[in-house]
């Protein structure tokens, strides 16, 4: 392996001037393909450069939170493959490939090392959704009741937990009203369950703002406090109002002294935890539907993505209006869009040409010289008001709009917009990172990785770099607002590149067999899936754990955990997808039974009771329908996911046979019940559904 050698003299936070390689030249595509058989191998490939001397490549687990500080290994010349011949089946890897490209014009020869990125793997493990924390504008949660109730439900159906809080509408900065939607957000955060996973801000949920910047270069004029949605996600940091002072008098707006509500800070304070999306048409008069109207479209359109209706091609377009410029800011599409097809499914283009329809692209980037409403050769917020626009992510960049809380802002105008354009953000100052959604990860996962990037930690290379200039001083990054506050997500960030859905499985039921052996089995749902998975949870007030290190395809499981209690396990039907990076499982809603072991001696050779529930779900009534082998005692109960008895009926003395009971439940709130049946032989119990 050659070595590698990189001595940065700088990390510019101010543009370079114009550069002599242009974005597809930075912005290296990597895109793989993967072997299980007859050893696991990972085989990448770039698109290599006429120019190219060296690749070094780096790989780190998923988690990791750095790559080494030396590569793994190296190709010199020209050579665009690399296997990584140690790889394991069902884990994660990351690398980071540097190719360091010469190029000679006449007597002049520049230097530069493209950046390129992959997440890859052979059948990884669905990615964990914990809980999605919709935040509803107050003015908003009764007018679009419907559209929330299948938000709700499409989120359910992926395997997410939700919950709905409803905020204060703030049209105007208001400092109370972020210091309380903050108290939600570190409520929910710290003392709810499961997990936070994402926070979705729905209509004109308060927008905070922080410190002291223009990532755009228009000083003094739009210098100062930009709107910071991040922070919300930053539960630990620690924001002050006592410091900072920028009296902007060309834009109020962006005006931040000591103790205005605005926050010191610049850069998040510590890493943001959460990632956080905001769907906001406040002040679009460019549009000619209401705000409500707008917000029900989107919802609309959401929901369509989500359960497979749209034919969405795997690639991008790109529409660069800056070239060579500065930080070589398309360079973010190229190397972002390249994991998911491949090199040949990202091209050149016009946005509101090649995206006019009927094709619908997964993903499109525009930048050029800007205004709040408008990117200069890309288009202007009345296009996206009055033109088709066919792409489902989208990254825009150019001067000013960065800036989204703003009338007519071109950010917000592209979520508006119909038909399918549904997440935007700033890409360029810094570029954005979204390697990770080609192998199934969200786009909330992208805005957080973005958000806490750095290009430099002390003197060695962050993670992520958009460029290196090989200068005859030295080597220089130009990275303008690496961890700045402004970076943000407009858009829902628990949107995924693969949506189609995944259905549940059937007639999940448990039981306990002797040596207190857990038995579950289940019926497989009419549509084909790739396998399953199991989760634990013990006690109602307990965590989920996983129980398959990966997906089995067998309709049955058996669990020896020793618990005198309550324990839940939930199953997970999982699909096997892939894509250029790789192939992982994605998984849909669980099914949840529960049981209650009494004592860890159950008696041997016994057969426990069967336990019908009908209907499932139900919403007047329901039968519960219970076969005993022999006499016995019987109770039932219906209890609610805290535990708490909402019916209970008992005999001391019953036959062999099947009895049967009629409950009402009219009168039960909907949600996931338990019914429980204890006998002297063990404890049966199955999930019921009330639906209103």
């Amino acid at each position: 392996m050659t070595r590698f050698v990189l001595v940065v003299i700088g990390c510019a936070l101010a543009t370079f001037t114009a550069q002599t390689q242009t974005p597809k030249e930075i912005g290296l595509r990597v895109w793989a393909s993967v072997t299980e058989n007859p050893s696991p191998s990972i085989r990448l490939q770039w698109s290599a450069d006429t120019g190219q001397q060296v690749v070094y490549i780096w790989r780190k687990a998923k988690d990791a939170a750095s790559f080494p500080s030396t590569p793994l290994d190296s190709v010199v010349g020209k050579g665009a493959t690399w296997t990584d011949a140690k790889a394991s089946v069902a884990t994660p890897y990351e690398y980071r490939l540097l190719s360091l490209i010469r190029k000679q014009s006449g007597a002049t020869i520049s230097q530069f090392y493209a950046t390129g990125y992959i997440l890859s793997g052979i059948k990884v493990p669905p990615v964990r959704r914990d809980r999605v924390l919709l935040l509803v504008d107050s003015t908003m949660s009764g007018p679009l009741k419907t559209e929330l109730e299948t938000l709700v439900d499409d989120l359910e159906a992926e395997g997410w937990t939700t919950t709905t809080r409803i905020v204060a509408r703030a049209e105007a900065f208001d400092s109370a009203k972020v210091q309380r939607v903050r108290a939600i957000i570190k409520e929910e955060a710290r003392n709810g369950t499961p997990a936070l996973g994402s926070i979705m801000l729905i209509g004109r949920v308060p927008v905070p703002y922080a410190g002291n910047i223009a990532p755009d270069g228009h000083v003094p004029d739009h210098q100062g406090a930009w709107p910071a949605d991040g922070i919300y996600g930053d539960i630990d940091g620690n924001y002050t109002d006592n410091i900072t002072t920028m009296n902007n008098t060309s834009r109020p707006v962006n005006a931040n002294v000591p103790k205005d509500g605005k926050y010191d800070q610049s850069q998040f304070a510590t890493d943001v935890d959460i990632p956080v999306g905001r769907v906001d048409f406040f002040d679009m008069p460019a549009f000619t539907e209401s705000e409500t109207e707008l917000l029900r479209r989107y919802l609309t359109k959401n929901h369509a993505f989500r359960t497979g209706t749209w034919d969405v091609r795997i690639g991008g377009v790109i529409d660069d209006n800056f070239g060579t410029y500065g930080e070589v800011f398309a360079a973010a599409g190229w190397r972002g869009f390249g994991g998911f097809a491949g090199d040949t499914a990202v091209r050149a283009g016009d946005l509101f040409t090649d995206a006019a329809g009927p094709t619908t692209w997964l993903l499109a980037y525009g930048c050029g010289a800007g205004s709040d409403a408008s990117a200069s050769g890309v288009g202007t917020t009345a296009d996206f008001a009055s033109k088709p626009v066919h792409a489902v992510f989208s990254f825009l960049f150019g001067s000013y709009f960065g800036d989204w809380n703003t009338r007519n802002n071109i950010l917000r105008a592209a979520i508006a917009s119909q038909p399918r354009v549904l997440t935007s953000a700033w890409s360029g100052r810094p570029h954005w990172y979204i390697h990770h959604m080609a192998l199934g990860e969200s786009i909330g996962y992208s805005t957080r990785i973005s958000q806490n990037n750095r290009t430099i930690v002390g003197n060695q290379l962050g993670n992520y770099l958009p460029n290196i200039f090989v200068q005859t001083s030295g080597n220089a990054i130009s990275s303008v607002g690496d961890r700045q506050i402004h970076i943000a997500l407009l858009g829902d960030p628990t949107l995924r590149a693969w949506m189609n859905p995944i259905p549940s499985v059937r007639s999940l039921v448990s039981r306990i067999e002797p040596e207190n052996v857990k038995a579950l089995s289940w019926t497989a749902p009419a549509e084909r899936v790739d396998g399953y998975d199991v989760y634990r949870k013990v006690g109602v007030s307990g965590t989920w754990r996983q129980l398959t290190a990966r997906p089995i395809t067998s309709t049955t499981f058996a669990d020896t955990l020793r618990y005198d209690g309550e324990v839940q396990y939930m199953v997970r039907c999982c699909k096997l997808r892939s894509s250029a990076s790789g192939s992982w499982y994605d998984a849909g809603k669980g099914e949840i039974t529960a049981l209650t072991t009494v004592g860890v001696h159950d008696e041997r050779g016994v057969a426990s009771a069967q336990l019908d529930v009908a209907p499932n779900p139900a919403s007047a009534w329901c039968r519960i329908s219970v076969t005993t082998p022999t006499s016995t005692s019987l109770t039932i109960e219906l209890v609610d996911v805290t535990g708490t008895t909402m019916y209970a009926s008992s005999e001391s003395d019953v036959a062999p046979g099947t009895h049967m009971q009629r409950i009402p439940v009219q009168h039960l709130a909907s949600g996931y019940y338990i019914v429980r049946v204890a006998t002297i032989n063990g404890v049966t119990s199955q999930t019921l559904q009330i639906v209103r």
